[in-house]
């Protein structure tokens, strides 16, 4: 198949969920806010931090970042956030739906969770719905709706017949995102292989195995795609001329062909806002509902 030209078409769905009230924030600044942010994620924190600043709470001064460790380590994860229950801050911040899993799991229902990079907030256990989360846990998702990947199929390379669809080996974001693509795909009569892979090296072998039998790779928002699996997906796709529909930001930037993305940093500096309210007004979400708000940009 003919590689089409590198597009980027980027969206951005910030989720505004409602959740009950908590009873315990600090009166007064300094606030603390516990950072666990699974591998990093920079442009998201930096969002976090400007939309802290554009809220009136100066980080540093009027906020006190309690740091996690930058790891994909669920054990160093969850013991950091087990920490938290002495430690006590009155807010956390927690990237990815594996990390924010672990941080639900192992802290006080009395304490806010502000989240973002959660692809599948509901479906994957961590709130109710888009509508009413039903506990701690606010924040903003990087969900796009699948239709625009069917469309940019359509558009771009309508020839493709057979496509192989990248993420991690029990990862929950992705496994769903995976399986709702596999039964588009399969409803336009294109077969799909769902590749797993635990670590780059497990996803280059499995890629380099198809690439003589298959006309589209599609990646996923999942931490092994967006932790350097991308790039191992690119370089594959330079060589073989396989056009790439990305999920994630930096796959279009580092040379992915064309995808609907999210951007990080929009999705941390809506995260603030939610987190200022909650630290400065002691937010009582539960008869303020807000619905998803989807701004896209191309």
């Amino acid at each position: 198949m003919k590689a089409v030209r590198n597009l980027s078409i980027t969206g951005l769905l910030a989720l505004i969920l409602a959740s009950v009230s908590w009873s315990v924030i600090a009166n007064t600044p300094p606030y603390s806010i516990a950072l666990s942010l699974w591998t990093g994620y920079p442009n998201n924190l930096q969002g976090f931090k400007d939309g802290l600043k554009e809220s009136g709470l100066e980080p540093n001064k009027d906020v006190i970042f309690i740091q996690g460790p930058l790891t994909s380590d669920r054990a160093q994860q969850k013991a950091f956030a087990e920490s938290l229950v002495t430690q006590n801050p009155d807010l956390v911040y927690s990237l990815t739906t594996s990390g924010t899993v672990i941080v639900k799991e192992s802290i006080p229902d009395t304490t806010p969770i502000v989240f973002s990079i959660v692809t599948y907030p509901a479906d994957s256990g961590l709130i109710d719905s888009f509508e009413y989360s039903g506990n701690n846990l606010v924040g903003t998702s990087n969900y796009i709706p699948l239709q625009h990947y069917l469309s940019l199929i359509d558009d771009l390379v309508p020839e493709t017949k057979r496509a192989a669809i990248f993420h991690r080996k029990g990862e929950p974001n992705s496994k769903i995102q995976a399986a709702n693509l596999t039964r588009l795909l399969k409803r336009k009569n294109i077969d799909v292989i769902d590749v797993q892979a635990s670590d780059l090296e497990e996803l280059r072998q499995k890629a380099e195995l198809l690439t003589g039998d298959i006309d589209l790779f599609i990646t996923t928002t999942d931490t092994l795609l967006q932790n350097g699996g991308e790039e191992v997906l690119i370089d594959i796709s330079t060589q073989y001329k396989i056009p790439i529909l990305s999920s994630n930001k930096s796959g279009i930037q580092n040379g992915a062909t064309f995808g609907p993305v999210s951007d990080f940093y929009e999705l941390g500096r809506q995260a603030a806002f939610l987190a200022a309210e909650i630290l400065t007004q002691k937010t009582k979400l539960l008869t303020s509902r807000h619905r998803c708000r989807p701004n896209r940009y191309f």
